[in-house]
């Protein structure tokens, strides 16, 4: 009885290392490899095994979730800040989170290519499947801390994303943005 025990736990243990080291999600809930996102090598090392692609000198720091790093390509010099949340499809999909070079991206950003279906009334949200649509934040932008970028949104090259806004269609080159739902402010110059 002892040794079938001590098999089932050898088994479960064997089990969850291979999910949090192969599944295609990062986050605080992936407790083991969360803590190889504290020492830069071990970062460097990880990032490049999870994601589907990470450019030079761009880091993901500890307390991101990204579901779906398979779907999620981040450019050069990116530093994705504490508490943000990337949700693409877990599954293979050509419909991606996009992140260009050089974006800044604060704590606490969500950026979805995913979302649930609810046209059908007489079906449960959770039971309607999902849509899939890419979205893409083009280089030099700024998104604000607790932005929210929705499914099949593009932000525009060097744009500016406000604090608290979110994001439900594409923002023009060089525009700054904010509100809910997010409106033009101004135009760069």
């Amino acid at each position: 009885m002892i040794n079938k025990l001590k098999r089932v736990l050898v088994d479960n243990v064997y089990e969850h290392l291979r999910t949090m080291l192969f599944s295609p999600r990062i986050g605080p809930d992936m407790y083991l490899t969360h803590w190889l996102l504290y020492f830069k090598p071990l970062r460097v090392w990880f990032q490049k095994r999870k994601i589907h692609y990470i450019g030079n000198n761009s880091e993901i720091r500890p307390f991101v979730s990204i579901l779906g790093t398979n779907n999620v390509i981040i450019g050069d010099n990116v530093v994705v800040r504490q508490g943000a949340l990337f949700c693409a499809s877990l599954a293979d999909s050509c419909e991606k989170i996009i992140i260009e070079d050089d974006v800044l991206i604060a704590s606490n950003v969500s950026i979805y290519s995913v979302t649930h279906n609810y046209s059908d009334i007489s079906v449960p949200v959770s039971q309607q499947g999902h849509k899939f649509k890419q979205t893409v934040v083009k280089r030099g932008a700024w998104l604000g801390t607790n932005s929210v970028i929705l499914p099949g949104v593009t932000v525009g090259r060097n744009s500016v994303v406000g604090a608290n806004s979110v994001v439900c269609e594409d923002v023009p080159d060089y525009t700054v943005v904010g509100g809910v739902p997010a409106k033009t402010i101004k135009h760069i110059d």
